[in-house]
């Protein structure tokens, strides 16, 4: 079963402030996805095939979108 839930304002606002623990909590709540995203065939000496993770292209993701949540900004509300 899937797993619909999403970051809170909260959490998002305080991963946004650069505070590491939230951003590893989006991270780790991304993490099925991105693993999924990095699936590779890999091939043995013997010709047999596994599907394993791709671990430096999940580096390179997750890099991204810590670059990505870092660089975010939260638009306020002004009262005209």
């Amino acid at each position: 079963m899937m797993n619909n839930t999403r970051p809170s304002f909260y959490l998002i606002s305080s991963a946004v402030d650069g505070n590491v623990n939230a951003i590893e909590k989006i991270l780790a709540l991304y993490d099925p996805y991105i693993s999924k995203c990095c699936l590779r065939p890999f091939y043995d000496k013997y010709g047999n095939v596994c599907i394993v993770v791709d671990m430096e292209l999940k580096g390179r993701i997750r890099e991204a979108l810590i670059k990505m949540i870092l660089d975010f900004d939260i638009p306020l509300e002004t009262e005209e």
